[in-house]
């Protein structure tokens, strides 16, 4: 049970360097801070979250009642940003001039080198547009909007999270919870099978978007397909960024609650 403790620290202090400093800020503040709310703040509650997150019954605790994400969030609680602000700015604020200057000149060098370029993590990168999501994602869902009215649309699993940043009149038959924890007996499981498998059954696909009052269906253009999706009321509606989009032609596009 202590290296699932282990397992969780080390990941969520990266490389480390930023968690030292903020222990440092963190002892620096209760030996000088005097006032009773910020010794709450900065020093009291922090403490009483990182003895509770290390204690091995807690982390089976979570393995038992929660789950490893419940678990990890507890360090999130951790109030660092605002701890190193508070431990840096209050000594630096009574320098006096250019002393001052070359303190906080300091203090921003080592933040930075505590760091690493978010964009080294290929979970991450530059954004596309002012939206913060793939530019695909964003065209899809400004072809596929119908004003006043919600749209079910079952994406490929790697756009699932944009689409819920970028408009609320787009639904999925499933969420991300669902594709990364359903269970085999999952309700959701049988469209993420098909949807997933190296090649898509036509009939399959079909059935699913029906029994699942999918409008449209979204795959990559080069996801192979064993039969005709026509056959079975998917019609090929367009093609975008590298994604093709089949419509169902079964579902009502004038019911606002087809």
């Amino acid at each position: 049970m202590w290296s699932t403790v282990v397992s969780h620290l080390t990941s969520y202090i990266g490389w480390g360097l930023i968690f030292i400093y903020y222990l440092v800020a963190l002892v620096y503040l209760f030996v000088t801070e005097k006032r009773k709310e910020r010794r709450i703040l900065f020093v009291y509650m922090p403490l009483i979250v990182l003895i509770i997150f290390l204690l091995p019954v807690t982390a089976m605790a979570m393995e038992r009642f929660a789950d490893d994400e419940v678990y990890y969030r507890l360090l999130w609680i951790l109030p660092i940003s605002i701890t190193l602000a508070a431990a840096v700015t209050e000594p630096i604020i009574k320098l006096k001039g250019k002393a001052k200057a070359f303190a906080l000149a300091g203090a921003l060098a080592l933040i930075i080198l505590g760091g690493r370029l978010i964009y080294t993590d290929t979970r991450f990168s530059i954004a596309e547009n002012e939206y913060h999501v793939p530019q695909e994602v964003a065209d899809i869902c400004d072809a596929l909007v119908i004003q006043g009215r919600e749209v079910q649309v079952a994406f490929p699993k790697e756009m699932l999270v944009y689409v819920r940043q970028y408009t609320p009149l787009i639904v999925m038959p499933y969420g991300w919870d669902d594709l990364n924890y359903a269970g085999e007996e999952g309700s959701f499981q049988r469209i993420r099978e098909i949807l997933e498998k190296p090649t898509i059954d036509a009939k399959d696909m079909g059935e699913a978007a029906d029994d699942f009052s999918c409008h449209y269906i979204v795959l990559d253009e080069e996801k192979p397909i064993a039969g005709e999706p026509s056959d079975y009321g998917l019609e090929e509606y367009m093609h975008i960024d590298g994604y093709v989009i089949y419509k169902n032609v079964d579902r009502d596009f004038t019911d606002p609650y087809a």
